[in-house]
This record gives structure tokens, C-alpha cells and sequence, in this order.
């Protein structure tokens, strides 16, 4: 077999838990008295019911993830080599990564799949008569460099480096007319974060901020941050409620990782408020997790109250019915 190098952009992807819930060493007894365990549509020799409840929730969790990656291979021009609970996503292009590693973070945690991410850029080594787009597969420093950064922080959120992100400016997708604006969005996508443990750098590349990062189209200037403030609540309102995420909560290390997503996320709905009522901070979110009742209608009851609390003073009313109205159709969909 012959292989060839090139530059790219590499995106590292893993599901958050899987291990812990496959090895058994998270407790589902009693699951099917806090959540209904219907949502996990998968049929095991015949059956579709509990009787081996980590399993069958681990089956849909890696169903769900391949969905997702197969729809967004579609979208865009990348290639995908799932591995189990996990997968690398690359592309020659870093525009096209970058819009399929928020689409993918976007569509797994609405739905009901925690990750977390890695993104790097650099040599990669593929196979020259390799012909397939989904299932192929990579190595090299910048897949390595991916796999490491996935692990420098909690939550489901996507890490990096300096000279990463450095090579993602020239085709960031976000950008617009005004370089003033772009330079704006482009700083708040693209964070630096001190690690209070040893004072270390890792740069964070926020997702959630643009619930459809290809929309910022070189012809706009202005920015609908109540629409997108909206957006990341209907995010915290899902990993605080979805049924998806029960099983999460039923472990010490789920838990961190759930309150870690809604303190890094409603944190940073204040980059399109201008105020932090939104921010949840994670002891916060520990304290209850484990005993919030979850289902699809509690997401979108939790949703209403949330914006009305947090996000729309000073909004319009008919404006933030209307946006309401959008958001709520995702949080259905999913």
C-alpha cells in the first residue's frame, strides 16, 4: 500500500461516557421511573425493551452518532473514518471543516449525544488508492495533535492550539463585509483559556455561539444575536432535560461533564446579551442534575422560562415570540 501526505485541517470527535456506560459501571436500575425509555428505538434479537439497559442505550448513542456523521459527510467535502465511539473528520479544506465540526456538535448534542472535540492542522499521511470518502483512514501529526487536544477540557466543547486556529483565519467562514465585524466574531469563536492548575494556554473554538455557522455570508454585517442567544439557551435546556441525557447523570463523571457543557455555554450566551444573567456556573448545575425531571416537553418548558428569565429583557415581545417560535421547532425536531 502506498500512502502520500498532504496538509490539512482534522477534526477529532468522541463520545462522552461510552465506556463507563458499555463496562457497566454506570447504574440504570430504575432508568425506566425517571425517563421513557422508548425514546432508544433499537431492536435487539426481537426485542425492543431494557432488559440489558446499557447496551441497548449504548447501541442508539453509536446508531445516532453515525447518522449524524453520514449526514454531515454529505453537506460537506470531508472525509470521515468513524472508530467505534469516536471519529476523525478531515479536509484538505479548513472552511469545510470547520462548518462540519459545528454542524456535528450542533446536530449530536440536540439530539442526545454528548461529545467532545479536538481540532488541529498540519501534515496528515492517507492511503493513495484509498477511495472511500466515509471510512477511510489517517494518521500523522496533526491527527495526533487532534486526539490530544479532545481531552484538555469538560463539557461537550471542541479545544485547540495557537498554530491550529492560526491556519483556520484565511478561510474562516464567519466572515463579513466589515473587517471589524469579522475580526469580532472570529475572536469570540476562537478563545484562549488559562488553565488555573499550571497557568497553560489551550484555545477553545466555540461552537455553540452560531447555531449555522455557514449563514455568516460575506454580504452581512449585521449580526441577530437574540436569535443566537436563543439558540445556545435551547442548548442548555436540552443537556439539562433531554431524556437523552439521563444515563449521563447517573454517573460522577457524566455529571461533570454535563455541568461543564451548560457553564461553558451559558457563559457565553453574554457575548450576544451583553449581560450574564444566562451563566449557570457548574456547582450549580451539580446540585441538581442528578433529581431534574427530563423529558422533551420539560426541555421546551425549561426553554421559555429560561429566555424569559435571562436572555429577553429589553426584547420585543412579538420578536422574542417569533424567535421562540424557531428555536422551539429545532428542540421538536430533535
Amino acid at each position: 500500500m502506498k500512502f502520500e501526505t498532504k496538509e490539512a485541517a482534522v477534526f477529532f470527535i468522541d463520545i462522552l461516557g461510552m465506556s463507563a456506560l458499555t463496562e457497566g459501571e454506570i447504574n440504570l436500575n430504575g432508568i425506566d421511573e425517571k425517563i421513557d425509555t422508548s425514546i432508544y428505538e433499537v431492536e435487539i434479537n426481537g426485542s425492543k425493551g431494557l432488559s440489558s439497559s446499557n447496551q441497548i442505550i449504548a447501541a442508539w448513542t453509536l446508531k445516532r452518532f453515525r447518522e449524524v456523521l453520514r449526514n454531515v459527510h454529505f453537506k460537506y467535502d470531508v472525509k470521515i473514518s468513524q472508530l467505534s465511539d469516536c471519529a476523525f473528520v478531515w479536509s484538505e479544506s479548513s472552511r469545510e471543516l470547520l462548518l462540519a465540526s459545528s454542524d456535528l456538535m450542533w446536530e449530536l448534542t440536540l439530539s442526545g449525544v454528548l461529545c467532545r472535540g479536538g481540532l488541529s492542522y498540519g501534515e496528515v499521511i492517507i492511503p493513495t488508492n484509498d477511495k472511500e470518502s466515509f471510512g477511510s483512514f489517517i494518521l500523522g501529526d496533526a491527527v495526533t495533535r487532534a486526539a490530544k487536544h479532545e481531552a484538555r477540557g469538560k463539557g461537550c466543547r471542541v479545544f485547540s492550539d495557537a498554530d491550529a486556529i492560526h491556519h483556520f483565519h484565511k478561510d474562516f467562514p464567519g466572515k463579513v463585509d466589515s473587517p471589524v465585524v469579522s475580526t469580532r466574531i472570529y475572536n469570540d469563536i476562537f478563545s484562549p483559556i488559562t488553565n488555573p492548575l499550571d497557568f497553560s494556554i489551550v484555545d477553545e473554538f466555540k461552537w455553540y455561539l452560531f447555531h449555522d455557522l455557514k449563514s455568516i455570508t460575506t454580504d452581512k454585517t449585521e449580526i441577530d444575536h437574540n436569535k443566537l442567544a436563543m439558540y445556545m439557551a435551547g442548548l442548555v435546556s436540552t443537556i439539562r432535560h433531554s431524556p437523552y441525557y439521563a444515563w449521563n447523570s447517573l454517573n460522577k463523571h457524566g455529571l461533570v461533564q454535563l455541568a461543564g457543557s451548560i457553564e461553558a455555554i451559558s457563559t457565553s450566551i453574554a457575548i450576544h446579551t451583553n449581560h450574564d444573567e444566562a451563566k449557570l456556573s457548574a456547582e450549580y448545575s451539580m446540585v441538581g442534575l442528578e433529581k431534574v425531571n427530563r423529558s422533551h416537553e420539560i426541555v421546551k418548558r425549561h426553554f421559555y422560562q429560561y429566555n424569559v428569565n435571562a436572555l429577553t429583557k429589553g426584547t420585543l415581545e412579538t420578536l422574542r415570540e417569533r424567535l421562540e417560535s424557531e428555536v422551539v421547532k429545532v428542540l421538536e425536531f430533535n
